[in-house]
C-alpha cells in the first residue's frame, strides 16, 4: 500500500478509505437486511470495489435485484475477463476501507468471519459529482441484495470465474 502522501490525487480521491468504506458499508448493510439473519461474509468483501468502482461494470448493472446475478455476469462476460486481476489490484484498498470502518466502530467482524454494520446517522451529500456518488451508493445497495440472493460465497466466486 502506497503512503498517503505518495498517492496521485486521483487515487487519493477515488480510493480514499472513507469513500470506499461507505461503498462497502452500504453493500454489507443491504446484504444483512433480511429476516433470515444472514450476515455478509468477509470473503465477499474483496468483490465489492472491483464491481462498483469500474464504471463500465457498474453502468451495466440493472436497476433492480430481480435479474439473477449469474445471468447478468454471463450477459456481460467481457467485463469479467480480467476480473480476478481487478480484485487483486483493489484488494489493498478494500482492506484499507474495511480497517477504516473497523477503526471508526462502524463495523465489526464476528468470530465466524461475518461482518456486521453498526447504526449510523445518514448525511446528505454535498459538493461535486453527487449524482455519480449517489449512483454508486444505489448500486452498492443493489449489489448487497444481489449477493445475498445468489447463494454462498463459493457459488459467487464460481460465477465470476475466480479460483482460490
Amino acid at each position: 500500500m502506497e503512503q498517503w502522501e505518495n498517492r496521485s490525487p486521483i487515487a487519493a480521491n477515488l480510493l480514499n478509505p472513507a469513500f470506499c468504506g461507505e461503498i462497502i458499508r452500504r453493500t454489507i448493510t443491504a446484504y444483512n437486511d433480511n429476516d433470515e439473519k444472514l450476515l455478509f461474509s468477509y470473503s465477499l468483501m474483496p468483490l465489492v470495489l472491483p464491481i462498483l468502482l469500474h464504471k463500465k461494470t457498474r453502468d451495466k448493472m440493472p436497476m433492480r435485484s430481480s435479474t439473477y446475478f449469474h445471468h447478468w455476469v454471463d450477459e456481460n462476460e467481457p467485463l469479467f475477463l480480467n476480473f480476478a486481476d481487478r480484485v487483486k489490484e483493489l484488494l489493498p484498498y478494500s482492506k484499507e476501507a474495511l480497517m477504516f470502518l473497523l477503526s471508526h466502530r462502524c463495523a465489526s467482524i464476528t468470530d465466524d468471519g461475518k461482518i456486521e454494520i453498526q447504526n449510523y446517522r445518514k448525511r446528505n451529500l454535498r459538493g461535486e459529482n453527487t449524482d455519480e456518488v449517489q449512483s454508486i451508493f444505489k448500486k452498492a445497495e443493489l449489489l448487497g441484495k444481489w449477493l445475498r440472493l445468489t447463494g454462498n460465497e463459493q457459488t459467487i466466486y464460481m460465477f465470476l470465474k475466480i479460483r482460490p
